[in-house]
């Protein structure tokens, strides 16, 4: 992170490589970029989101805004949703991750496809540490990372992100921990793909 070129040093963000101009592509290639989000985003508790089931809990990739419906339960997934499309995004180029097994089959048909950038690919630094090199170096992607930093110490019950075991134990079920999307989060990818960053 500390050698990013095009873009103010963030804590949240990565560009990959350090060198790509993040503006240029926005600008000229925003049509050649797809974005993966986080699984287990969607809410439960009282606003519970309403696609939860209770064989998967929130580890499938429903989302009624993928699917052009409205939901009115406050959701960060939902709000990265709808800043993907009011960019352009169609749902076809947005992948909420129900396991990590999946992302990369789906990476390597939009390559095909001849998809060329990740803005933003979103997770917790576990996550998108052990991706990067894979998807960056052997499927050929540059782009943008934003990672999770959700743990609250106050609230046991929030944050996937505390440790790279509390991540993992993620992927094998929907353990009831809520995964966010920081508010912060969403304005920096506001601010990218709008070009007021840099």
């Amino acid at each position: 992170m500390n050698r990013q070129k095009t873009i103010p040093k963030n804590p949240n963000v990565a560009v990959y490589p350090p060198s790509m101009d993040i503006n240029r592509v926005v600008e000229e290639e925003l049509d050649k970029c797809v974005s993966f989000l986080p699984y287990c985003a969607k809410p439960l508790g009282e606003n519970s989101c309403p696609l939860n089931n209770p064989s998967d809990g929130r580890k499938s990739q429903d989302c009624l805004k993928l699917n052009d419906k409205k939901c009115n339960v406050e959701c960060s997934l939902g709000e990265m949703v709808d800043l993907l499309k009011e960019n352009g995004f169609t749902s076809d180029r947005i992948f909420i991750i129900d396991s990590d097994s999946n992302l990369f089959p789906w990476l390597k048909q939009k390559k095909q496809e001849g998809y060329k950038y990740l803005m933003p690919g979103i997770g917790c630094p576990y996550g998108i540490n052990y991706a990067l090199d894979y998807i960056g170096k052997k499927m050929g992607f540059s782009g943008c990372m934003v990672f999770i930093e959700d743990y609250d110490p106050k609230d046991p019950k929030n944050g996937v992100c505390k440790s790279p075991s509390d991540y993992l134990n993620m992927e094998h079920g929907d353990k009831g921990k809520k995964t966010k999307i920081t508010e912060e989060s969403i304005q920096l990818m506001r601010k990218i793909l709008d070009g007021s960053i840099g």
